[in-house]
């Protein structure tokens, strides 16, 4: 049986990485909460599941991502995401999360720290059998920036400057591995304290449930299949939405091959009308998605098209996913079911 090899605190690379997320504490002084599209299905469930962090046993994972949508339309929304994470010690994890969120007039800069423990039953080198508890603390700041509103409009919430806002937030997860099959439950705002950007209220945000559950299934021994769900549901709003996916492995060597495609369907209100009305909506979008990793280095794109009977302008959306897998000459090039 192979002996597994964790990283220590005297490792250069776990040093790195307790300074990246110590620069980021200290570097961002508030959060909202990061958005959740299809980065989970491209080697990158720790920005949705904090108990992932160091879940992959050795190594640290780091991913990048760019997001664009609307394309053609002025200030159109885009999100960049940095994240990493590692194994530290034999039960511990830990983790941190930037990210980089605008829209139109409004950004949104945001980071987190995560801490996970790790209860592990190895059962052999194939065989794995782990349940983890993760907990990360984030902040956020909000910038509305009206200097570009006409100065006549005679709002007084239009202040004609940038408005700042900020927050803080606690989430919680759990994570259960058994070989092919995997399982995350987080409950994200678990503790949620901010501002209202225009009135300076204070806010107790919304919690939000995310669950996900998948198999690999083995066609042969360099091919395997994939199916997995989530769910999300947003309290006080009493609509979810799902995810449906399937995707396919392909081993040749040190080189992994992925396709796969996302269904995501639910319901979202559009507007509110004077009366008290809500005026809902089908919520339908399908996600193509391809990836390739050589050894310590992965590169995901995935295209998103929307399929709403109301939209503002054709929503489809482009994002690109790199990944390093750092200590490689001890990284699993074929992963632990489930980590990804």
């Amino acid at each position: 049986m192979k002996k597994f090899t964790f990283i220590s605190l005297n490792n250069n690379y776990a040093k790195w990485l307790i300074l990246f997320v110590l620069g980021q504490a200290q570097f961002i002084h508030c959060q909202l909460q990061l958005p959740v599209y299809s980065d989970y299905l491209t080697d990158n469930y720790f920005l949705v599941h904090p108990a992932v962090a160091g879940a992959q046993l050795e190594g640290i994972k780091v991913r990048m991502t760019h997001r664009s949508q609307w394309q053609g339309v002025s200030n159109a929304p885009s999100l960049q995401t940095i994240n990493a994470h590692a194994r530290i010690a034999l039960k511990s994890g830990i983790g941190t999360v930037f990210y980089n969120d605008r829209n139109g007039f409004h950004k949104q800069v945001g980071a987190s720290i995560t801490y996970a423990h790790h209860i592990n039953l190895i059962l052999g080198n194939s065989n794995i059998h782990q349940l983890s508890f993760g907990l990360s603390a984030g902040v956020m700041n909000n910038t509305h920036d009206q200097t570009q509103f006409a100065p006549d409009l005679s709002d007084p919430l239009v202040q004609g400057s940038k408005v700042k806002s900020n927050g803080l937030h606690m989430d919680l997860g759990l994570t259960y591995i058994r070989y092919q099959f995997y399982s995350h439950l987080t409950l994200r705002n678990l503790i949620f304290k901010g501002q209202n950007i225009s009135d300076n209220i204070s806010l107790d945000k919304g919690k939000k449930w995310i669950a996900n559950a998948g198999h690999f299934f083995e066609i042969n021994d360099n091919t395997f299949i994939e199916p997995s769900t989530m769910i999300q549901f947003v309290e006080y709003a009493d609509l979810p939405s799902y995810d449906i996916n399937l995707k396919s492995h392909y081993y040749l060597n040190n080189l992994n091959l992925s396709f796969g495609a996302s269904y995501r369907f639910g319901t979202q209100p559009n507007a509110k009308l004077f009366g008290g009305y809500n005026i809902n909506q089908d919520h339908k979008q399908l996600t193509l998605l391809t990836g390739l990793r050589f050894k310590g280095v992965s590169f995901f794109y995935t295209y998103t098209h929307s399929f709403e009977d109301v939209q503002i302008a054709p929503f489809n959306s482009h994002q690109f996913t790199l990944g390093f897998d750092l200590s490689s000459e001890k990284f699993r090039y074929h992963p632990v079911r489930g980590m990804l």
